[in-house]
């Protein structure tokens, strides 16, 4: 008699044999892969003791935990992890791995976040920016204190934005007007996002506070295909969001053809072809973005940064 049985000595024989399996099951949980090993055959020899296999044992685990768990997320969860095991043996396990080895991975992430904030709880905990974004939508929210709760019936990033919040997040701070602008804005979100991901142990990336997630979604929508792109800029912008993030189902083809007519017809990329236009246009590149250097005005010009040296250096 080991010491799980002396301790059960008296109780529910049933309840007894549930809470040994789980026990057992927890140990799948393990960072060393032998004792998850020694533990998924204790754990299939005993359920084919008790419930005359693996598949059975895991079942009654599942209908007990939502006994006990009424109707709460988490034991729902937790009763469909045991039978996606009993279904495919082995699944805890291989899970429990992959969050092992991204853990890992994330080590160099989650050690320069730490850094920057200081703490895991200062990381995951709003910034000054996301409060203003929480505070302007608590009227919308059904649980004020609670930033993730569903905002005006919405919760699913995916799923069309309620008017109200959409105006709400709107105005907190003005919309970028420009495609860069929505390019560089969403990008810090998304940088944000995946800071908070390196301290999250479940699948899938951690998400924003739904205030925060629904400024993404407009902001996003903008880089995509709301704003026009006017400037050379603004194209390259566009493009960057087509090729990297973009779908595959050819929308992006009519966004960018417009795009570029847009550009065209406003000359912005039109390309100088002589000495003394290219000087003129360096001289008011300069003159319209003195922070540019000159490799930057070169590349707009198609000239080297040596061209643009002299072009600047004897003047218009």
């Amino acid at each position: 008699m080991d010491l799980i049985d002396l301790m059960t000595v008296g109780a529910d024989p049933v309840k007894a044999a549930l809470d040994r399996l789980r026990s057992i099951l927890d140990r799948y949980e393990s960072d060393d892969s032998s004792q998850q090993d020694e533990a998924f055959e204790r754990a299939r020899a005993y359920c084919l003791q008790e419930w005359g296999g693996y598949g059975e044992g895991l079942e009654a685990l599942a209908q007990r935990t939502e006994a006990e768990g009424g109707e709460s997320l988490d034991a729902a969860m937790a009763a469909l992890r045991y039978r996606e095991e009993a279904e495919e043996p082995g699944r805890l396990i291989r899970a429990a791995r992959r969050r092992l080895e991204e853990r890992t991975k994330n080590g160099g992430a989650r050690a320069a976040v730490l850094a920057r904030y200081g703490s895991e709880q200062a990381a995951l905990a709003p910034t000054p920016v996301e409060r203003l974004f929480i505070e302007a939508a608590r009227v919308l929210a059904d649980d004020p204190d609670d930033p993730f709760s569903p905002l005006a019936g919405w919760s699913l990033p995916w799923h069309p934005l309620p008017d109200p919040l959409r105006t709400v997040v709107s105005q907190v701070i003005a919309l970028p007007e420009r495609v860069t602008d929505a390019h560089d804005e969403c990008l810090s979100w998304e940088e944000r996002r995946r800071e908070r991901a390196v301290f999250g142990d479940g699948p899938g990336e951690a998400l924003l506070p739904l205030a925060c997630a629904a400024r993404l979604r407009i902001v996003e929508d903008l880089w995509r295909k709301d704003l026009p792109a006017r400037t050379p800029e603004d194209l390259r912008a566009r493009l960057t969001y087509w090729s990297e993030q973009g779908g595959d189902d050819g929308t992006g083809y009519g966004v960018l053809r417009a795009d570029l007519e847009r550009v065209l017809a406003a000359g912005a990329l039109a390309r100088p072809a002589t000495t003394g236009n290219t000087r003129d246009a360096a001289h008011r590149l300069k003159q319209a973005h003195p922070d540019w250097s000159l490799a930057r005005i070169g590349k707009e010009l198609a000239i080297s940064r040596q061209a643009v040296h002299k072009h600047l250096k004897r003047g218009v």
